[in-house]
């Protein structure tokens, strides 16, 4: 299901097994055209054009499609090549590097090439690192794409980071491998984000699925590594996102860095005939075979959750949550109110539960029951008072 969150202002508140030549069958009409990188690059997820991820791209070609359904960024590129170079005594390699500027739903990243993938240089979906600065203390520091925020820190207090493994105030990071996501990283979600406590709390690495016709090359590295932040008593992290390389091949003697130093692990996938044992992954992985097509995509069915209304006032579909001057939904009530979630394609024997995040002061979870409906669609209600301030919204979905 789609991870999405929703902001609030409250006054009171797998097909066939490929052969070992077969091309893989991937859905790219390379019409973002080639990706050269020659010099360091930020490529800024917001230019995307909304619509759907396979529509042709000629029109806007390079800036990619945000698809709302698939909640992703895709591009269709005919080729990807990020250079590098050599330099010293002895020889280093030094890469050119990309880095991500989100798009306003935080949508993780998709690269689907016709060609091969080269990447020499430095693929950085890190999380930003926390601050002791205000006022940039008071706004949650950024996850990379598909990732969640670290949390903020003020005079009122010290907030959780955000995601279904944010890090609380009396804890340390964030967390993803055994708390959400699963092996084969289909949805694709990044990192939750770090604790805050005197300084804001780091983001988590974000999210990247690269599936190649071709053959995929690391000699750099691609990094979705959380953030960082020092406090007095050490360091706290974001927690690290996902990878998901789709390729006949995948060689190189680079790095894939989706683990940090605290042992907190993220997601790496690698479906290929072909893993270099030369590539350094991090956590280790295996390449299993891929299908062909590869399946890119949770299923139409696959179950789904969503808060719809707070106190009687329906949630946009695509909340931004910004957290500072803006909401996505404004509340005035000091009582108890009605918080509905919808469901879909999901067991009414499951459990439906709502993260309350407020911004400054830690999470809480609420069990929700349900009302209405049954496995097509139903609707589940969670009865709360709210904190004043900002509050996020996060529903979550467990089949028995």
């Amino acid at each position: 299901m789609k991870h999405k969150q929703l902001i609030l202002a409250a006054v009171a508140f797998f097909g066939c097994i490929l052969t070992a030549t077969a091309q893989l069958a991937i859905p790219s009409d390379g019409s973002d055209g080639a990706l050269n990188i020659t010099e360091d690059t930020v490529i800024d997820l917001s230019q995307a054009v909304t619509g759907t991820w396979d529509q042709n791209n000629t029109a806007n070609v390079g800036k990619g499609v945000y698809d709302p359904e698939k909640w992703a960024v895709v591009f269709k590129y005919s080729s990807v090549n990020i250079e590098g170079h050599t330099t010293g005594s002895p020889a280093q390699l030094v890469g050119r590097k990309v880095t991500f500027k989100n798009h306003p739903s935080k949508a993780p990243v998709v690269w689907l090439v016709q060609g091969n993938v080269t990447v020499n240089g430095i693929l950085d979906l890190r999380g930003e690192g926390g601050t002791s600065l205000s006022p940039e203390r008071l706004t949650p520091s950024s996850g990379g794409p598909g990732a969640f925020r670290g949390a903020a820190t003020g005079p009122e207090g010290s907030g959780s980071g955000y995601g279904p493994g944010g890090g609380p105030p009396n804890n340390e990071h964030g967390v993803y491998r055994g708390i959400y996501g699963n092996p084969q990283a289909i949805p694709l979600i990044g990192g939750s984000g770090g604790r805050a406590d005197y300084r804001s709390g780091a983001g988590g690495g974000g999210a990247i699925l690269i599936a190649s016709s071709g053959q995929i090359s690391i000699l750099g590295s691609i990094d979705v590594r959380g953030g960082s932040v020092r406090y007095n008593e050490g360091t706290y992290q974001g927690s690290p996102g996902a990878v998901r390389l789709i390729a006949s091949n995948v060689s190189g003697t680079g790095t894939i860095e989706a683990s940090q130093e605290t042992g907190a692990r993220g997601i790496v996938r690698i479906e290929t005939q072909e893993l270099s044992t030369t590539l350094k992954v991090y956590p280790e992985t295996i390449g299993v075979p891929p299908a062909n097509p590869p399946i890119l995509w949770p299923a139409a069915n696959a179950p789904k959750a969503r808060v719809v209304s707070v106190d009687s006032v329906n949630a946009p579909l695509e909340p931004t949550a910004p957290l500072i001057a803006a909401a996505d939904v404004a509340i005035q009530n000091n009582a108890p109110v009605n918080i509905l979630i919808e469901t879909r394609d999901f067991p009414i024997e499951g459990v439906v539960q709502l993260s309350v995040i407020p911004k400054f002061s830690q999470r809480s979870s609420h069990t929700a029951t349900r009302i209405s409906g049954d496995i097509n669609v139903a609707t589940w209600r969670v009865t709360t008072t709210l904190p004043q301030g900002f509050v996020t919204l996060q529903a979550r979905a467990t089949q028995p």
